[in-house]
């Protein structure tokens, strides 16, 4: 991180990018951000030579807000109700968003088979 500014507004960020050399700005190429319109408004107007890219860690935790609203709908639509905290789909959400080191071989076989299977998402809750 080369630099943090207080606010969230695309004035913020030129403002802070404007105390800093002209020469450094130049020598940036690429800027990873978070997933914000106003971010990427900014660094275009303030390092319109700069390649924009969106930091892996957002990319991820994008994908997993789309896959759990998606899930809760679903369930919704076919169960007449909320999932519970007993049903089968939550457990493997909840196994499916822990990164391999933090499962137990028995879960990742579990997890992993189920997927091989074709069973993840054929039952109705």
């Amino acid at each position: 991180m080369l630099g943090q500014v207080e606010g969230c507004g695309v004035a913020d960020v030129l403002a802070w990018l404007a105390t800093t050399s002209l020469t450094w700005r130049k020598s940036i190429t690429h800027v990873a951000i978070d997933v914000s319109a106003t971010y990427r408004a900014a660094i275009r107007t303030g390092l319109p030579h700069t390649r924009v890219a969106v930091g892996h860690f957002h990319v991820v935790q994008l994908a997993n807000k789309m896959l759990w609203a998606a899930r809760r709908r679903t369930t919704a639509e076919v169960g007449g109700r909320r999932g519970r905290a007993t049903d089968p789909k939550r457990s493997a959400r909840r196994r499916l968003l822990r990164s391999r080191e933090d499962l137990t071989d028995e879960q990742f076989a579990t997890m992993w088979n189920a997927l091989g299977e074709g069973q993840s998402g054929s039952r109705p809750c």
